[in-house]
């Protein structure tokens, strides 16, 4: 692939509907670059000292957001993927209309979407427990998140994407829906 075939594909979707295993899964068999939008967060809560649960986060990027623009982390984003070295480069967890604005203008941009039933999400979010306090939350606290100033707009912009991947069934089946996309955009494993 050369400069003006490049994938950038930018991943949107509610929390555990899949975005991380989307983005592992194209890192570990098409050798995309991986962004993450939290990866910037976490750092600063690590450098810090404070602890990486979901309200920590979400209080720093609301301050960050209003301080230094809605679009901050999303430039931040922009840069990185302007700078990695693959074809592929994969923007987990895109959350605002405007960062979807701003990822446009990048030549080879592509927004999919993946969701999943909310109980399949509380499910793996349990089972995977990337949070301190998703391995003990009930099923209310997890539904509340959907109302989040980082969540609530999720499903309007989902519509938005070229595609929405159902991850209701197995990686397996997921895995077979991103190879046939990706087959669509003339890129082979």
């Amino acid at each position: 692939m050369n400069e003006a075939s490049r994938v950038v594909l930018g991943i949107i979707g509610p929390p555990a509907s899949g975005k991380g295993a989307i983005s592992t899964y194209l890192a570990s068999v098409y050798g995309a670059g991986k962004l993450r939008f939290s990866d910037t967060l976490h750092a600063i809560l690590e450098r810090l000292n404070i602890e990486r649960t979901r309200d920590n986060l979400i209080i720093l990027s609301e301050v960050i957001r209003e301080r230094c623009g809605e679009d901050v982390l999303a430039r931040a984003m922009m840069i990185g993927a302007e700078q990695a070295p693959q074809q592929i480069i994969v923007i987990d967890g895109v959350r605002r209309a405007g960062d979807i604005e701003l990822f446009r203008s990048m030549p080879g941009f592509h927004l999919i979407a993946v969701d999943a039933d909310i109980h399949t999400r509380y499910e793996r979010a349990k089972l995977r427990a990337e949070k301190p306090e998703e391995a003990t939350q009930t099923f209310n606290d997890f539904a509340a998140l959907e109302q989040r100033s980082t969540e609530v707009t999720c499903h309007e912009l989902i519509s938005q994407a070229e595609i929405t991947f159902d991850n209701n069934g197995t990686m397996e089946d997921l895995r077979g829906k991103i190879d046939e996309y990706l087959r669509s955009l003339g890129v082979q494993k």
